[in-house]
């Protein structure tokens, strides 16, 4: 078993080269003059989100000290969650309001977009919830 989290914690690195990607496609619009913006805001909300979705996949045993000042600290953890959370529920609720809203392709691809940076949010949200009921459980 720990062999297969292990796997899963090195295939997670794989949200650096995609969320460089995503970066890249939020600059792509500066350098070339504004030309396709909306369309390259959706690609960049799809990598973002497919990045976040595959952050859910790390070994949360090994934290870093910003994870340690957060998950350690269930006040903290419990606020930022609850922040986090109406976050993520906003910019979904937004994105399906803008896809039923409109007839525009463009506006159609950019609540798509919306939509699944949601949804990756909720694995970060999912991981970071289940990491601190670890540690507070092994402080027990």
């Amino acid at each position: 078993m720990e062999k297969v989290i292990k796997l899963f914690h090195y295939f997670s690195f794989i949200k650096y080269p995609i969320l460089f990607i995503g970066i890249y496609y939020f600059y792509k619009p500066y350098f070339s003059e504004g030309i396709n913006l909306l369309e390259s805001y959706n690609y960049g909300l799809i990598f973002f989100g497919l990045g976040m979705g595959l952050d859910s996949l790390k070994d949360y045993g090994k934290l870093t000290w910003l994870d340690k000042k957060v998950y350690h600290k269930p006040k903290i953890a419990k606020y930022f969650f609850v922040v986090l959370g109406l976050a993520i529920f906003m910019v979904i609720i937004s994105g399906i309001m803008g896809y039923y809203s409109t007839e525009q392709n463009t506006l159609k691809e950019l609540s798509i977009g919306f939509i699944i940076f949601g949804i990756g949010a909720i694995g970060v949200l999912k991981s970071g919830m289940q990491a601190t009921k670890d540690f507070m459980e092994k402080e027990r």
